[in-house]
């Protein structure tokens, strides 16, 4: 196996688009983290007010609803998200030419999507939808077409390059959702569909701010009198559900544990597993700003520099959700009951057992968006089923057994089987080795070391003699 070349040590060239695009890379990556930095803030601020006023079972309540929710817009937006960023990347298209056959098919899709949730809660009445209420249902239904609409926008956005204004839209969207979860606790009380409309004022103060971006193309789009987008709405459909599958696939894999875990338990079970995945999946700040980023910079540089540059991207999330995990792991016992309540404690295995996982997915996302760029998603969407698969056998196997620490365990190997079938075709579609994606040169750990070194002699200020 040693002798075999793809595991010898990277010899990719050096160019010299590196330095000037790793220049700009940076700065995308410090707007877009900026924001996740301040939504993950405001979001904990948000667990923390949730977790000691709901309690495990209005957690679950909440986790449960947010499940449906994203489900609605993962079978609504027909997967238009896809083609917003590919074409509106592609500066030789106008979005008068594309962005009517999206919309048209986020409409056919909103439509589809609510009359399924009608069927599945007023009909069916599944035992895995137990603990949603009347109430939220009906929230639920009237939020889907926004939700839609907001990932058309931010999608919409990533393509353009304008990251500043998607940060600006993501953290208004948190910013109005905590402070309107704070007035309605306060003056009518906790309760979950309570902080379900808290987080709707937070996705419609988004949009109103994606219009105010997005005006000078919208107003294009309003003065055109041109039907020839019909004959695009069967590209887009093409495009965005092959994608779309996969997105599916990887949503069902993330998240389908809570439903199985609701089925089989109860909402404190779910409470107490949501968080502990939520605090795990933090890792995945810093590897979801360089995916965001890395998707319109490698759509517009398909030659070798954009090859080095992706393994160079790759090498530093890993490390760096490395030294993530492991702060993780080490203060998690300590902060969990501390800033959640000890109710909270049994979150604290989940974290362990779902890490490594979660390590490895971190790299992966940057992966899957080389290859979004590159036009093929298709792999994405396969390996995420062959995840699911892995996801369904291994959680119906040991949440009876082990509880909610089986759902992390089952994720675990999920997450580790799809990264693995991912970073092995990335290898060979950009012809580099492993270590090429994973393992960083001394040079790239330098700042590490230094950073380490001083924390060290913080810690330990070396003795004065006297």
């Amino acid at each position: 196996m040693m002798s075999d070349p793809a595991f010898s040590a990277p010899a990719v060239p050096a160019t010299a688009k590196i330095p000037e695009q790793q220049n700009r890379f940076v700065v995308s990556i410090v707007t877009v983290l900026g924001a996740q930095i301040g939504r993950a803030l405001i979001s904990l601020l948000l667990e923390v007010i949730y977790a000691r006023l709901l309690g495990p079972a209005g957690r679950g309540q909440l986790s449960l609803s947010m499940m449906v929710f994203s489900c609605g817009i993962l079978v609504g937006g027909m997967g238009g998200e896809i083609p917003i960023m590919i074409w509106s990347a592609d500066r030789t298209q106008s979005p008068v030419e594309w962005l009517p056959s999206v919309i048209f098919c986020g409409l056919l899709g909103s439509v589809f999507a609510s009359a399924l949730w009608v069927f599945l809660f007023w009909y069916w009445q599944p035992a895995f939808l137990r603990g949603i209420t009347p109430p939220l249902a009906l929230l639920l239904l009237g939020s889907i077409p926004f939700g839609i609409l907001g990932t058309y926008c931010l999608a919409f956005l990533v393509g353009l390059d304008r990251l500043r204004d998607r940060s600006i839209m993501v953290v208004l969207s948190q910013l109005v959702n905590l402070a309107a979860a704070g007035m309605l606790f306060y003056f009518l009380g906790p309760s979950v569909e309570r902080a379900f409309v808290a987080l709707m004022a937070g996705l419609i103060a988004a949009l109103i701010s994606a219009a105010v971006f997005l005006k000078p193309h919208l107003r294009l789009l309003s003065d055109s009198k041109n039907i020839a987008w019909l004959g695009k709405a069967g590209p887009t459909l093409r495009l965005g559900i092959r994608g779309q599958l996969g997105n599916v696939a990887t949503f069902f894999n993330y998240r389908l544990d809570v439903f199985i875990v609701n089925y089989y338990l109860n909402t404190t079970e779910v409470g107490l597993y949501a968080l502990g995945v939520m605090i795990s999946e933090a890792l995945w700040q810093v590897p979801n700003a360089a995916a965001l980023s890395l998707v319109p910079r490698t759509a517009r540089n398909l030659d070798d520099s954009g090859v080095q540059f992706t393994c160079l991207v790759c090498r530093q999330v890993f490390v760096v959700a490395c030294l993530m995990a492991l702060s993780v792991a080490l203060l998690c016992a300590w902060l969990v009951p501390l800033v959640f309540g000890e109710k909270f404690g049994p979150s604290v295995p989940v974290i362990w057992w779902i890490l490594p996982g979660t390590v490895a997915l971190a790299v992966a996302k940057v992966m899957c968006a080389d290859l979004l760029a590159r036009g093929m998603p298709g792999y994405a969407a396969l390996f995420s089923f062959v995840s699911l698969l892995v996801t369904v056998t291994f959680d119906l196997i040991l949440i009876p057994r082990m509880g909610i620490q089986g759902a992390a365990l089952a994720s675990t190997l999920a997450y580790l089987a799809n990264s693995f079938l991912v970073a092995f075709v990335l290898r060979r579609k950009l012809g580099v080795s492993w270590a090429a994606l994973y393992l960083p040169t001394r040079t790239e750990l330098d700042p590490y070391l230094r950073a380490w070194g001083r924390l060290m002699s913080w810690v330990r200020p070396s003795s004065v003699v006297v």
